[in-house]
């Protein structure tokens, strides 16, 4: 069979590139295993971590909480613990579900009775919060696919470059060309006996070859006639550029022959050394310039600074004595009318006590002078109610001679002791006339002096009070004056941290200008020392321009060397592109006899290649080509098969129905 071998070659080279592939994913597959077995490390250490932490949370909160009491009721409150939408976080945390249940609930027991509105709220809350942290989890895992989605495709690009360089010099013409010269030295004898063959073949009965066109024929023609258009072209081009160069070799002998200053002032080395010059020229008349302003700004400054510097003290020497002054003589007068204030104050409290004294002992005496009236007025009466008595007792009056001794003896005693009665009560009421006389006298006598006494207390109370109005008025002078002095005083004071502040300012700018004068002294040493070297530079080019003159002469023979040698390339490109042009022409033959071929081997072999075709297609979808194998159960379908069962969530082979997952296939070749 014609085709077995090819078909035992083509085997073996998909075998070979599916052990390239697999060397590849092993290698892959290494690196990815080294990283995740440090990833687990830290894991596993992050983990054992986290579940010291959780122990040590757990004693912490149940330290706080306390006791357990066994016969509180649980309450309703759904933690966010619970994870019964997320499996994956229900199975890690299904050993920790207990504790964690239990100290929820007991927070959740201590914590005050809730209304159901607020208990849904937090069954609400704790749900999306576990959705929250589900969905982190997941937002997690997700990078660190792409991580690792990025570093395989890093290694997948770096493949790929090596892949491009690789058909880079697949596609080299250099390279085909010395590779198509081994393979027609290792086969040209065999070659040479099937040409033979087909020469013999193609002459039967003693036909005459020349009179046919062969296939050998054509395809020499074909490239005799490319190679001839390539060859024209070049001509044409080299015919171009001959009287260009030409041209150009007679305007550059002209301009040789008589060279001038002009010439030479256009060259880039003297236009270059001239600008130079002329910079370090202009740089240093600059520098000069500013070094002598900044001299006379920086004595000027001085100066300046130190009688603002002087001025400013004096000024401030002479505002902080007034101030002090002001302020001294201001609490001398506070002093003062403080202690004139204390003063008047005792006075008239003393003498409200007094007034208050006088007041209670005339109230006192107004009583004693309405009792001794009272009195007066019942004696008065007492006394013409015995007057009248006695008139009576005139008239009624018998005779003396007719009223018996005894009767008159009797009377007579009534009468001495009635007499000596009144005697005593009217010597008893003499003396205390006498004492009310001599009381009312000494009370008119006080009374008349503590009129007096409140008068002069008037007048001196006026004159108190105006004297405590006046000091009032003199206070709140004084007061005013504190304040506008104290205003002063802050006013200067701002005044005198503005003065230091700007102070503060002119010492930086004055050390910055010093600052800037040293660097301009420093910038216009470098500039000489420039100068020097731009001079010595100068000295040293028009050395080196003597040395280059010679060195052109040389380049002027390498030059010709030079263009010798590319004359040689050149012609030797036009050889290597008549060549490829003649490749091309047979290649051209060559595709076109391989087509040939390919449609008579499928005349004759059409029920093998159908054979072949269906066993290399798929056989679930049979019309992709199988080039997707799952990894559990070895079977292989197209790609376009195995991704629809992926999203269409039915991951099982079709074959064995054995399942698999997103990364359980891989790409072959067949």
């Amino acid at each position: 069979m014609p085709w077995k071998d090819d078909l035992e070659r083509f085997q073996k080279d998909a075998i070979w590139r599916q052990m390239q592939e697999y060397k590849r994913e092993k290698n892959a597959l290494e690196t990815k295993v080294n990283q995740m077995s440090k990833t687990t490390m830290q894991l596993n250490d992050h983990l054992r971590i986290i579940d010291a932490w959780y122990n040590q949370l757990i004693d912490e909160i149940k330290i706080l909480i306390g006791p357990s009491g066994e016969s509180q009721e649980r309450p309703s409150f759904k933690s966010s613990l619970l994870f019964d939408d997320a499996e994956k976080f229900e199975k890690h945390l299904k050993s920790r579900s207990d504790d964690i249940r239990e100290i929820i609930s007991r927070c959740a027991s201590n914590a005050p009775k809730v209304p159901p509105e607020v208990s849904e709220l937090q069954s609400q809350l704790s749900k999306k919060l576990a959705e929250e942290k589900a969905t982190i989890t997941e937002l997690e895992k997700a990078l660190s696919e792409k991580q690792q989605l990025e570093e395989s495709l890093e290694e997948a690009s770096f493949r790929y470059m090596v892949a491009e360089k690789k058909l880079d010099r697949a596609r080299s013409v250099t390279v085909a060309k010395l590779e198509k010269q081994y393979i027609f030295g290792a086969q040209r004898p065999g070659g040479d006996s099937a040409s033979s063959q087909r020469e013999e073949t193609a002459t039967p009965n003693g036909a005459t070859p020349v009179a046919e066109r062969t296939p050998e024929s054509e395809e020499a023609l074909h490239r005799v006639s490319a190679i001839s258009e390539k060859q024209k072209e070049q001509l044409q081009k080299l015919e171009a550029e001959n009287a260009s160069l030409l041209g150009q070799i007679t305007e550059m002998n002209i301009k040789r022959s008589k060279l001038t200053d002009d010439d030479y002032a256009h060259t880039d080395l003297f236009k270059q050394l001239r600008s130079q010059y002329e910079d370090v020229v202009k740089r240093i008349n600059h520098l000069e310039a500013t070094n002598v302003q900044l001299r006379e700004e920086a004595t000027k400054l001085r100066s300046e600074r130190t009688a603002y510097r002087n001025q400013i003290d004096e000024e401030t020497q002479n505002v902080i004595a007034e101030k002090e002054a002001q302020l001294m003589r201001a609490e001398t007068d506070l002093a003062r009318i403080r202690n004139a204030r204390d003063e008047l104050l005792a006075d008239q409290q003393m003498r409200k006590a007094a007034q208050e004294q006088e007041k209670t002992a005339s109230l006192k005496v107004q009583e004693l002078t309405d009792a001794a009236k009272a009195q007066i007025a019942s004696l008065e009466s007492e006394v013409e109610r015995l007057r009248l008595q006695l008139d009576n007792a005139r008239d009624n009056q018998p005779e003396v001679d007719e009223i018996p001794v005894e009767e008159l003896r009797v009377k007579y005693r009534n009468l001495e002791r009635q007499y000596s009665m009144l005697n005593t009560e009217l010597t008893s009421m003499q003396t205390a006339c006498r004492k009310y006389s001599s009381l009312a006298s000494q009370k008119v006598s006080d009374y008349s002096a503590l009129e007096e006494k409140v008068a002069r207390l008037t007048a001196e109370k006026s004159k108190a009070d105006q004297k405590y109005f006046a000091a009032m008025k003199s206070k709140e002078a004084r007061d005013m004056e504190v304040r506008t002095l104290r205003m002063q005083n802050s006013k200067s004071s701002d005044i005198v941290s503005q003065l230091k502040e700007s102070e503060a300012a002119t010492r930086s700018l004055l050390s910055n200008m010093e600052k800037q004068v040293s660097e301009t002294r420093e910038a216009l040493n470098t500039m000489t020392q420039k100068h020097n070297a731009a001079q010595q530079q100068l000295t040293e080019s028009s050395i080196m321009m003597d040395g280059l003159r010679g060195q052109i002469t040389e380049l002027k023979n390498l030059s010709v060397s030079k263009d010798t040698a590319l004359a040689n390339a050149s012609s030797a490109c036009r050889q290597a592109e008549t060549e490829v042009e003649g490749l091309k022409a047979t290649l051209a033959d060559t595709k076109k006899s391989l087509e040939n071929w390919k449609n008579k081997s499928l005349g004759n072999s059409s029920s093998e290649y159908e054979m072949l075709r269906t066993l290399a297609l798929c056989t679930v979808c049979r019309r992709n080509f199988k080039n997707t194998a799952i990894k559990t159960c070895g079977h292989v379908f197209c790609r376009d098969c195995v991704e629809e069962r992926l999203t269409s969530r039915s991951r099982k082979c079709p074959n064995c129905n054995r399942s698999f997952g997103n990364n359980d296939y891989m790409h072959i070749t067949l």
